[in-house]
């Protein structure tokens, strides 16, 4: 989103290049060869952007104009002008790059503007843009075509819907004469790993299964390509918020410098420090404030979290390495929220966007703020709080098993299951807890990954005489399941029908004796990301969703609705007939064998 000169329309002629070096044609007025006697000021002074670099290697010095390119004496100049913000982002060279910022404000049309350079520049470069979704991907490369369309003179073949390696996913190609390439297609591990080049992450906070496109995407850059991650916040979780938070991007606070750039000048323990704040706002006014006629941009939050945060930056001891650090971070922090943009020239009213919006959208969209309210059901500090070095995720638990049998049918100690069942894509897992008092301590969790249906049986009919009632998620495969343990062990099996307002009842029952801390988890990776995965949503009703998307290493949170599970089936205690059975009364035929002989 650029703002374009008042000029009279010109046609984009696609001339025959001049050399096969640039793949460059001779274009018009603008694109000559230089006089003898014209020096670099001189070609400069014409106006625009110059950058000058050999066509088979990067430029030596990118951190000039960039709408003027002169590349083995053609001049090219594009007649759109990018605003500040875009124009660092586009100059910054560093190998990887990342960008915090708010929605709309034109970071797409700069990303385009930069693959555009670097394919005129360098032959034979591939850049591959990676969004969300297809349709996502096809306006990604639209921009790169209006952008290069600006250079009049360039000959280009435009690809438009073709198949990515024989799948029913799209991509869409731009083809320089000089051999580099623009490849947009919808993100996956498998487009991922498609091409070897420079990537660009579009919106990355919103890529399902991010992990695993990180990983590899990183892969496929190794060899010494450019990765550039730019989206706007989605939450504080995933891969796009660990990238950002070493660099103190999720903050929500305008750095005082940038780009950022850990052991440097700009390093994250500087440019957040001191921490700005704004007197005098009553505690609802959370944000960003711009007074009129000032460039500053100032930062205040109602509650303590921000500052918090940031004067953990301010310690030279903390996560984020101090400039002194010898902790190596090769990221460079761009951030960008509706304020700096507006500053910048982007013709907008941040006052008439927020009274269109709620909060949660106006902090995370438009003030580049990693909100939690209604993305992370269960925070970091609330999974801490239940952690115990002496609830465990192995089923190997002090106890015998004989000794474990007389507790439970003595009633002091009682174990519950719970059984989020999957067979493919997603972890069936079993939660095993105890109750001791009114607390419940984790003692076992089974993960099966791809495990037939007869071994996951056998693994539940192991557990079952040590339990006295298992909760099973009945929805599809799971309803066979629940049907045949229910007449194998009547009385011990509770199905539960994942609807909406179920999700919802475990969840918030879940939730309530996590804050209580009447529950103990095991210290596991695997289970922290399955319940910081779980998002709570309201859709276009306003009805609440529990749910959490795909993802490599938290999976489909199968973690924590077996642990919901497990809660759910504690909360209705069952009681075998063997352990509770007595005669009352006497026998009706009491005493007859006796009388009849």
């Amino acid at each position: 989103m650029g703002t374009r000169k008042k000029s009279k329309k010109r046609p984009a002629k696609a001339v025959k290049a001049a050399t096969t070096g640039t793949g460059l044609g001779k274009a018009k007025r603008k694109s000559r060869r230089p006089r003898p006697s014209e020096s670099r000021a001189t070609r400069a002074a014409e106006g625009g952007d110059e950058v000058t670099g050999e066509a088979g290697a990067p430029p030596p010095d990118w951190s000039g104009k960039v709408n003027v390119l002169n590349l083995d004496g053609i001049v090219l100049k594009n007649e759109t002008v990018l605003r500040g913000y875009q124009r660092r982002w586009v100059r910054d060279e560093r190998r990887f790059a990342i960008a915090v910022k708010a929605a709309q404000i034109g970071y797409s049309t700069a990303s385009a503007a930069w693959a555009v350079r670097r394919c005129l520049a360098i032959p034979d470069r591939t850049i591959i843009f990676l969004s969300r979704s297809e349709r996502q991907s096809l306006e990604l490369a639209h921009r790169a075509k209006e952008w290069l369309d600006g250079f009049h003179g360039v000959a280009v073949d435009w690809l438009e819907a073709t198949p990515f390696a024989g799948t029913s996913t799209l991509q869409h190609e731009i083809r320089f004469p000089n051999g580099s390439r623009i490849i947009a297609l919808a993100a996956n591990p498998d487009t991922a790993r498609g091409y070897t080049g420079d990537v660009v992450l579009d919106e990355f906070a919103f890529h399902p299964d991010s992990y695993a496109i990180f990983t590899a995407v990183y892969r496929q850059v190794s060899l010494g390509y450019h990765m550039r991650i730019l989206s706007t916040p989605n939450g504080q979780r995933g891969k796009f918020w660990e990238l950002a938070r070493p660099l103190g991007l999720d903050l929500g606070l305008a750095p005082v410098d940038l780009p950022i750039r850990v052991g440097t000048i700009t390093d994250p323990s500087l440019v957040f420090g001191p921490l700005r704040t704004t007197a005098g706002l009553p505690p609802a006014s959370r944000g960003q404030l711009v007074q009129s006629g000032e460039s500053e941009t100032r930062s205040v939050d109602s509650q303590s979290t921000v500052a918090n945060r940031g004067l953990e930056i301010a310690d030279s001891e903390s996560r984020i390495a101090s400039p002194r650090s010898k902790t190596e971070n090769p990221w460079s922090g761009h951030w960008c929220d509706i304020f700096q943009a507006v500053n910048g020239g982007l013709p907008l009213d941040p006052q008439n966007v927020q009274a269109g919006c709620d909060e949660d959208t106006w902090l995370q969209e438009y003030c580049c703020q990693f909100t939690s309210q209604y993305s992370e059901w269960i925070p970091v500090d609330l999974f801490q709080r239940c952690m115990s070095s002496e609830a465990s995720t192995t089923l190997t638990p002090a106890l015998s098993q004989g000794e474990r049998g007389d507790r439970a049918a003595g009633g002091e100690g009682s174990f519950y299951a719970g059984w989020d069942i999957a067979r493919n894509q997603d972890l069936s897992v079993i939660w095993l807890s105890e109750r001791v008092g009114d607390v419940s301590w984790t003692r076992g969790v089974i993960e099966m990954r791809n495990t037939p249906t007869p071994d996951q049986l056998r693994e539940a009919r192991a557990l079952m005489p040590f339990v006295r009632r298992m909760a099973i998620d009945k929805s599809g495969m799971g309803l066979t399941i629940f049907e045949t343990l229910e007449r194998e062990f009547p009385g011990q099996i509770e199905g539960v029908q994942f609807t909406g307002a179920a999700k919802e009842a475990m969840a918030v029952l879940a939730k309530r004796r996590m804050e209580e801390v009447k529950v103990r988890l095991p210290d596991s990776d695997a289970v922290r990301r399955a319940f910081r995965a779980v998002k709570r949503t309201l859709n276009a009703v306003g009805q609440v969703r529990f749910d959490a998307e795909h993802d490599a290493r938290a999976g489909h949170a199968d973690h924590w609705w077996a642990f919901c599970l497990a809660e759910t089936a504690a909360q209705q205690p069952a009681y075998r007939f063997k352990d509770v059975a007595m005669l009352i009364g006497r026998p009706v035929t009491s005493g007859l064998m006796e009388k009849v002989l």
